[in-house]
């Protein structure tokens, strides 16, 4: 007769389990660590706007995949269809961005985008080969605490400025609102934004009670930092965050106690800033006083909703939910179609009596109106220029529906066709979606489009329809991207580089969160002719990613060196340096711009003029290559081309202040 097996004991069982948590800590603290300091070392760096910073960061991820990819300790495990197939949409879009070549009007700053493009992929595609269900929960934590170190070091710079000292060369513009790290103050606000579900997650979801507390703890300064910014898209991002969260969340009865503790203590914290308003509305530092006892407010506060949260957590871990507190799929599905249907009604109601049409009047202002706070404005919903920049950005992908005016050119086609008098100078439509519609054509914009749809539905379909506990960190993950799909409605956060590089990696980890990683799955049949193919393609494949960043920095790099040469009066090795930036971007032209430069500092001005030229074959609707081209002419007394150059500045800029007063 043969012994039946005897059960697992629970000393057995806790072995076991010791001993995949033991193998599962590498890869979570490496997920952890690298999330957090990927999302703290670009904030810090302005933000990742610069091309260098973000540049070189994009050939570390591209460097480190190629190695990873060749040794085989990338990918984890089988990337899955979905993942390949958003893969493939950003790769579509970044091609289509590098095909702009051909028909732009500027080379360097065409390929400046196709670099951008080039860098977010290569950290969607570490973060795809990387993350599974054992280290995605940590990849999230490390991207919150880094959101959460970010925001509280900018509401540091606020109340203990002497810790930050200002870099007034570097600043955009003075504003009392919170800008720091980046110098603008909405992209901070969209930042801190990233931050709030994944936050609110760990405070209802982490599995140790002390890292809820911390999480909660971490939510205030971070929504402190929002509301400093006074961000209308930060706001808004932060709304629509909130909104997916609760409505892709399971059991979301708890995670409502947890919302409304930390909307208790930022409406704290907004009661004592509200009451300080050297604080709140001063562009230089606020009196010691004001600033010292709001950080004490911060200290309490952060401490009392910790401990709140401590014995919440512990008590509903003890005490059993009353049914009635109960919600099955029925009734959360019947709640979330009454909601619909709710604002369906008030969406009718306020077309019909013209409440929507005076709101849309509102938004085609210039600007909210100024109240004696600054917080007023977020009672006006005043575009600040966006009407306007969409309207050119519209009126561009009609001049060219399929291919766009070339990546990186709004900036040009804005100033040529504004009608508004001494209309400003600006880089982008301040949305994602008008400015891809206007320089990438309808092609461009379904790629894009289609990679962030892709993203929102299958971690939508995975968050509601699962069973599994990746369930929460999926719908976290999803609610921030959508988060930031928010902010790019509104701003320029594609260009921000440190915002999509965090949704980058948030996308892979919607992915990732319900894959197993490669020792917890049956190993592939693969024939290993197949295997080698593949890794040989994927290794061509980052090379050229990583040359298409390469040409452009190493370019940046020289023309910046060659402007400290010039500073320095250094004119030889200015000019040196000019020229090996051509050399590496021949078609770009601030090298040209910058031996021009150089020459004329030498006072050689026929060559100077000879350089102007070439950098305005390079980039013909650039007004300033132009005005800079009628100096130079009227340096060699050629007084009827300087003013053929100035008249075609004037028309390619007509709105500017040069020429209208």
């Amino acid at each position: 007769m043969t012994e039946a097996p005897t059960p697992a004991t629970p000393l057995a069982l806790t072995s076991e389990t010791s001993r995949q948590n033991r193998a599962s800590f590498p890869p979570q603290a490496s997920a952890f660590v690298t999330a957090l300091a990927l999302s703290v070392y670009l904030a810090l760096s302005g933000g990742g706007y610069d091309i260098v910073v973000r540049s070189e960061l994009g050939l570390v991820v591209w460097w480190f995949v190629l190695l990873a990819v060749i040794v085989g300790a990338l990918p984890r495990a089988a990337i899955p269809r979905a993942g390949w197939v958003v893969a493939a949409l950003l790769a579509g879009f970044l091609l289509w961005t590098w095909l702009g070549l051909a028909w732009t009007t500027s080379h360097q700053r065409t390929l400046d985008q196709v670099c951008r493009v080039s860098t977010y992929l290569g950290v969607l595609v570490i973060g795809l080969c990387a993350v599974r269900a054992d280290n995605a929960r940590a990849l999230v934590g490390g991207l919150a605490c880094g959101i959460a170190v970010v925001s509280l070091l900018a509401v540091l710079s606020k109340l203990t400025p002497s810790l930050f000292p200002a870099d007034t060369a570097s600043s955009f513009y003075a504003t009392a609102r919170l800008s720091y790290p980046f110098d603008y103050a909405d992209g901070v606000g969209e930042y801190a934004a990233l931050g709030i579900p994944l936050l609110l997650y760990l405070a209802s979801d982490a599995r140790r009670l002390l890292v809820r507390a911390g999480a909660l703890a971490l939510l205030e300064p971070v929504l402190l930092c929002l509301a400093m910014t006074v961000s209308r898209g930060g706001i808004l991002a932060a709304a629509l965050a909130v909104v997916a969260l609760l409505a892709l969340m399971p059991n979301r009865i708890p995670r409502l106690v947890t919302l409304a503790l930390s909307g208790a203590g930022i409406a704290v914290l907004m009661v004592a800033l509200l009451g300080r308003p050297a604080l709140r509305d001063s562009i230089t530092a606020a009196p010691a006083p004001q600033r010292h006892s709001m950080l004490v407010i911060l200290l309490v506060v952060m401490v009392a909703v910790a401990a709140l949260q401590l014995l919440l957590q512990a008590a509903m871990r003890r005490i059993a939910r009353p049914r009635w507190l109960e919600v099955g799929r029925r009734g959360a599905q019947a709640v979330a179609a009454a909601i619909a249907g709710a604002v369906a009604v008030a969406v009718a109601v306020g077309a019909a009596n013209g409440t929507l049409g005076r709101l849309f009047a509102q938004f085609k202002q210039w600007q909210p109106s100024h109240g004696a706070s600054q917080y007023s404005r977020l009672l006006s919903i005043a575009g600040s220029h966006r009407y306007q920049y969409w309207q050119v950005a519209w009126k561009a992908f009609l001049s060219s529906p399929l291919h766009g005016i070339g990546p990186g050119t709004y900036r040009y086609y804005w100033l040529a066709h504004t009608t508004t008098a001494h209309a400003e100078f600006v880089k982008n439509a301040h949305s994602l979606w008008f400015e891809t519609l206007a320089e990438t054509g309808i092609v461009g914009w379904l790629l894009i489009a289609g990679f962030f749809a892709a993203v929102v539905t299958f971690g939508a379909h995975r968050a509601l329809l699962g069973t599994g506990p990746e369930r929460a960190v999926i719908a976290a993950a999803t609610a921030a991207v959508v988060a930031f799909i928010g902010a790019a409605s509104f701003d320029w956060v594609w260009q921000i580089g440190v915002v999509p590089m965090v949704t980058m990696l948030l996308a892979a980890a919607v992915f990732g969160a319900a894959q197993r990683s490669a020792a917890e799955r049956p190993a592939a049949r693969r024939q290993p002719w197949r295997r080698v193919a593949a890794r040989a393609a994927f290794a061509v494949a980052t090379v050229v990613a990583m040359a298409v960043i390469a040409v452009p920095l190493t370019s940046t790099v020289e023309v910046r060196a060659s402007q400290a040469a010039a500073r320095a009066d250094k004119l030889s090795v200015a000019l040196r340096d000019a020229r090996n930036a051509a050399a590496v971007e021949p078609a770009a032209e601030a090298p040209y711009l910058q031996q021009a430069f150089v020459y004329e500092q030498a006072d050689d001005i026929p060559d100077a003029a000879r350089e102007i030229s070439a950098a305005i074959k390079r980039e013909p609707d650039n007004y300033t290559l132009w005005l800079i081209a009628e100096r130079i002419q009227t340096e060699l007394d050629h007084p009827r081309r300087a003013l053929a150059d100035y008249r075609h500045a004037q028309r390619l800029y007509p709105t500017s202040t040069v020429f209208i007063g």
